[in-house]
């Protein structure tokens, strides 16, 4: 009998502590916004007001419009390649904006910065780097 209390208790401990742990865990995470599906990166942004002038400026910023990255019947698909690209270049540009940019009135860079209208980067000397290695 004792034994099955101790036994009773272990496992209630344990359901305790798994449950405590798992809302640490799931606290951290922000929860995906209600105005979005599938936004990663841009999770900072508090309405779809705000996502849209986010895409604005990329739309602009490429040349292209929402379907050069997006399936317009499903926005939160990733089967396009430009959307996956997209997003680890917009994780690159919200690094640098937060890191290096957050002065006060800083002139923060944007796609356009590097894209100026096209879809390839076109800030690169003709011809590339000469004797630059990127490894």
């Amino acid at each position: 009998m004792k034994r099955t209390w101790i036994i009773v208790t272990a496992l209630i401990l344990i359901g305790l502590v798994s449950l405590f742990s798992h809302n640490i865990v799931f606290a951290k995470q922000k929860p995906e916004p209600s105005f979005a599906k599938n936004l990663q990166v841009l999770t900072f942004l508090k309405s779809k007001k705000e996502l849209k002038s986010w895409m604005d400026m990329i739309k602009q910023s490429l040349g292209v419009n929402c379907s050069y990255c997006h399936n317009t019947q499903n926005f939160a698909s990733d089967a396009k390649v430009p959307k996956r690209r997209a997003r680890m270049m917009l994780k690159m540009l919200v690094q640098i904006r937060q890191e290096y940019f957050s002065f006060p009135d800083a002139k923060k860079p944007t796609c356009y910065t590097c894209h100026q209208g096209h879809k390839v980067p076109v800030n690169m000397p003709p011809g590339g780097f000469k004797n630059f290695s990127d490894n």
